[in-house]
């Protein structure tokens, strides 16, 4: 006859409960691993969350451009490049004798009773000279590229610029001067002074001693370009030498420019003076309506 109630305290005592329910439980884990599968691809990603106003957010705004810096230093200079081919040769500067000579015609030798004098050609009836030269005379006699004389009158003067101008009974052929337009040539991208200090020049002029069919060169530079006060009167001083009968005479530079009308009566002492050309442009009209002062 058994005894269930003691039968239970032995099984119990045998196996304790705390001890089933751990050995089950490692069991049912065994059981799970065992039938568990290979892991699943990797899921599609997700929408993108709402921003903090409820919008996706976006790049914020950029900032404001920061101070330019410092410039670096700068770098080695390169090196030379190669010498290009030698252009053609330009044309030689000018010189005197390209038309000193075809000049000369263009000066007249003026005869008075008592003195003789030079002139110059500005156009074929009219001759620039000295004041001094026709000094208390109304007409002269002129001899034109040292061919014969025909007479001419004092058609006006100007004793203070030391200038007066001849007007020829006839107009007769030759060369004649023209006054430049300004003191500035523009030409073949340059610029250069018909007259400026240490401008080679040549003068023009009669020597009666010597000739008067033939007029007398000489060459020298420019030392001053001033004017003279009271009058205001543009003038200029040249090294070359002048002698009597050469008053009233022409100074041409390299270029063949005439520059003006020596006015020193003086020896070959190197110190003569011409009136410009621009002194001889502001008088010419007054002179060519008999003006006489």
């Amino acid at each position: 006859m058994y005894n269930l109630k003691s039968a239970y305290a032995k099984i119990s005592e045998r196996f304790p409960i705390r001890q089933a329910l751990l050995a089950f439980a490692l069991l049912s884990v065994l059981a799970l691993l065992a039938c568990q599968g290979p892991a699943g691809d990797i899921g599609p990603q997700g929408p993108q969350g709402a921003g903090s106003q409820g919008i996706a957010g976006g790049a914020g705004p950029a900032g404001e451009q920061g101070a330019k810096g410092e410039a670096g230093p700068r770098g080695f200079p390169g090196f030379v490049g190669p010498r290009g081919p030698e252009g053609l040769p330009g044309e030689p500067p000018p010189d005197f004798s390209d038309f000193i000579g075809d000049m000369r015609s263009a000066v007249t030798f003026v005869k008075l009773r008592f003195s003789q004098g030079s002139g110059v050609r500005i156009s074929p009836t009219e001759i620039i000279t000295a004041s001094h030269v026709i000094t208390g005379v109304s007409r002269v006699d002129v001899s034109l590229d040292g061919g014969s004389y025909q007479g001419a009158t004092v058609t006006g003067y100007d004793n203070g610029r030391d200038l007066a101008l001849l007007t020829l009974d006839n107009p007769s052929p030759g060369l004649t001067v023209q006054l430049p337009v300004s003191n500035q040539v523009f030409a073949d991208l340059s610029q250069r002074f018909v007259e400026d200090i240490g401008t080679e020049v040549a003068l023009i002029g009669f020597v009666p001693e010597i000739s008067n069919t033939s007029p007398v060169v000489t060459f020298g530079r420019i030392g001053a370009l001033w004017n003279i006060s009271p009058g205001n009167h543009s003038v200029g001083q040249v090294d070359a030498a002048a002698t009597n009968g050469m008053s009233g005479g022409a100074v041409f530079n390299k270029f063949g420019e005439f520059l003006g009308i020596v006015v020193t009566a003086s020896s070959f002492d190197g110190n003569i003076r011409y009136v410009r050309f621009e002194e001889i442009k502001e008088v010419i009209g007054a002179l060519r309506a008999g003006s006489k002062s």
